[in-house]
């Protein structure tokens, strides 16, 4: 028999062998084998693959599997049930434990589980430091000097990105590897693996370093932070497979679509599918640039931008009209006389509410569609063009630049527009209220019970008069107490927000919170156009100082989204401390700071510095007093600094200006030159 035969044979006895083992019961030793590093699963593994073996080994295969099947003592099987990981860490809400594609059913082990733990976190941690490569190099630069001096290769000349991978050198990809394997196999081996130049099996993931070096003692605090890690961990891989799908399909790095306004790759004039480049048409406006989502403009043409340009007007339009009158009936009445005399139907009659669709007679929607008709015939002549003013005639009479800005600044309110009616009939049609009734009642959430109902009030007021408005009676649940409750309370609510007595809490913190926000900024428009402002990145970003509003479209951004943070943790720490805490006794506005101030309440406690500046019960009043008139006078203040700046293209300032006339600092000219 040929040697190769012989080898045939001999492994084809051996696959019938292995097969045999599949009818026979498992012994003791194969049942007890869980603490083993892989004696259970491959166990396991063994018996499903049996039975299909056992099919196509011929007469061979039959001999030996009747010599295994021989009697022999009986033994008793017990079934192996999967390992229940719905205990272990990254069981998180809303989920809970996650496992779509059944990874941990069937007969998968505690190592089973742990080797796909161990991979989970191995692969977070790699795609955490490669969602920071892939932004960091954009923002704060790359490294100086060469990364292959033999081929004249700088750091700068690697692009973000998938495309460095073509650009690193074949000895700089090896070296990468190289490291990559001292990690893997000796600085920071994972013994849940096994196998070659591993140790004993251990906790998945866990290099022995500890915590910043520092061992967790606490397990409270070591379940958050692992539990942190690994969420931390599924977000990066998350991000870092939008951002390649993103880079392959665009050729440009995340931070280089921000700048660049390429959000879609799908027709914006800058990807591989781009027909027509609306990008460069108006609307396209800082932060988003160019956006489309939806992807509304794949492949298509002109045509189709100019049709959904038409549309984008058309209801914008009609949600800034509609928006009005959800809010001035309300606010200013409504028409006297009726709107249907035939149905004894009257204006007053009709709500500023969503039901007022069917308080609205067939004829008079007849002559909505009527008017809108007209309009409508209007607009085939003049799509996006009725001159202005409107309807007047006087076509093609503005400057380019001039109706450039006029459209662009329709286009964006009418967006606004069309997110605030969205909103307003959602409100709507979730408390049954008008816009404005929410407001003076107070039903802001209608998701929280009790806010929906409107406080019982007694009727009887402290006095007879407002102290802001003399002839005008005091406002429900207002003390009209200047160092009351809510000090600065003058007896001034002309559209009754303090009807609901439960919100009032909720409306003097917001009162506060934009009021000092407003000090800051006024006090940031003075600093901005002396000129005295701190730029970090000076050379980089340069920002106008005479122009406030011309130096915020100019921060990059980058900036901006570390400032939404700072704001957001600000207001998570705000809220969970001191708005969810007025049952409890904390006071509005109360921010904790100084720990030694005598307000009687129970006291947030801060989580930057604080000082200690004792006052007596009546200088404190005075304090919150003043307070609260100079954040009311910031907020007014700052309205005609922002409106001054934008029709002057200057920024006010608090610092007055010396600057004199040329006449008036020449000596003895007192005559204006050019006159």
């Amino acid at each position: 028999m040929p040697a190769m035969s012989k080898l045939s044979a001999v492994a084809v006895t051996g696959a019938a062998l292995t097969a045999a083992s599949a009818f026979v019961a498992p012994n003791a030793r194969e049942q007890t084998s869980q603490a083993s590093l892989r004696g259970a699963s491959t166990a396991s593994s063994g018996y499903g693959r049996g039975v299909s073996g056992l099919s196509g080994l011929g007469a061979a295969g039959l001999a030996a599997a009747a010599f295994a099947s021989a009697p022999r003592p009986r033994t008793t099987a017990t079934v192996r049930c999967a390992y229940d990981a719905s205990k272990e860490i990254g069981a998180c809400d809303p989920l809970l434990f996650w496992d779509p594609i059944g990874y941990c059913q069937g007969d998968c082990t505690k190592q089973d589980f742990d080797r796909r733990r161990a991979v989970e976190l191995k692969h977070g941690r790699i795609c955490m430091f490669a969602t920071i490569g892939m932004v960091w190099p954009d923002i704060f630069g790359k490294f100086e000097g060469y990364l292959s001096p033999s081929q004249n290769l700088k750091f700068a000349d690697v692009p973000s990105g998938l495309a460095a991978i073509s650009k690193v050198p074949l000895e700089g990809w090896l070296q990468v590897l190289l490291v990559a394997g001292l990690i893997e196999t000796q600085l920071f081996k994972d013994q849940s693996f096994g196998g070659f130049a591993y140790a004993k099996y251990g906790e998945p993931g866990n290099f022995g370093t500890g915590y910043w070096g520092r061992k967790i003692k606490d397990p409270a605090e070591r379940r958050l932070k692992l539990t942190t890690e690994l969420n931390n961990g599924r977000l990066a891989m998350t991000a870092m497979a939008g951002m390649l799908i993103q880079n392959g399909l665009t050729g440009q790095a995340p931070i280089e679509q921000l700048t660049a306004g390429h959000i879609s790759p799908f027709n914006d004039g800058q990807g591989a599918f781009a027909q027509f480049d609306p990008s460069k048409e108006l609307g396209a406006c800082p932060p988003l640039g160019y956006w489309d989502p939806f992807g509304m403009m794949a492949f298509q043409d002109e045509g189709k931008f100019r049709r959904n340009r038409e549309l984008e007007l058309k209801h914008g339009r009609i949600c800034m009209v509609a928006t009005i009158g959800m809010i001035v009936p309300d606010l200013f009445g409504r028409f006297g006389g009726y709107l249907s005399p035939s149905m004894n139907l009257k204006f007053s009659d009709i709500p500023c509410t969503i039901e007022a669709i069917y308080k609205v007679p067939a004829a008079g929607w007849l002559q909505v569609f009527a008017l809108a008709g007209a309009l409508e015939a209007k607009n085939l002549a003049f799509p996006t063009n009725y001159g202005y003013p409107p309807f007047w005639g006087q076509i093609n009479t503005l400057s380019k630049e001039e109706k450039s800005k006029k459209l662009l600044a329709e286009i964006n309110n009418g967006r606004l527009a069309m997110m605030a009616m969205a909103a307003i009939v959602a409100q709507n049609g979730a408390t049954g209220q008008s816009l404005v009734e929410q407001f003076t009642t107070g039903n802001l959430n209608p998701f929280v019970g009790g806010y929906a109902r409107v406080a019982n009030h007694s009727g009887t007021a402290l006095r007879a008069n407002s102290e802001a408005l003399p002839w005008a009676p005091v406002p429900e649940n207002l003390t009209n107490n200047i160092v009351g409750p809510y000090v600065g309370d003058a007896g001034f609510d002309p559209a009754g927000f303090a009807k609901n007595k439960r919100l009032l809490p909720w409306y003097r913190e917001a009162e506060l919170a934009h009021g000092r926000v407003c000090m800051l900024a006024v006090l940031g428009y003075t600093v901005q156009t002396s000129g005295a402002k701190w730029e970090p990145f000076i050379t980089r970003y340069p920002t106008d100082s005479a122009d406030p509003l011309k130096a915020a479209t100019q921060v990059p951004i980058i900036g901006w989204l570390q400032i939404l943070t700072v704001i957001a943790l600000s207001e998570l720490w705000r809220y969970e401390n001191v708005i969810s805490k007025y049952s409890q006794g904390v006071a509005p506005g109360d921010l904790g700071w100084n720990v030694d101030a005598p307000t009687g309440s129970k006291r947030p406690k801060w989580f930057g510095p604080t000082f200690t500046a004792k006052y007596s019960p009546e200088e404190w009043n005075n304090m919150k007093l003043r307070e609260i008139k100079h954040c009311r006078l910031a907020m007014v203040g700052f309205f005609f600094m922002v409106l001054t700046n934008a029709s002057t293209g200057v920024g006010p300032s608090l610092i007055p200006s010396f600057t004199q006339s040329e006449f008036q600092s020449s000596v003895g000219d007192f005559i204006p030159k050019g006159l």
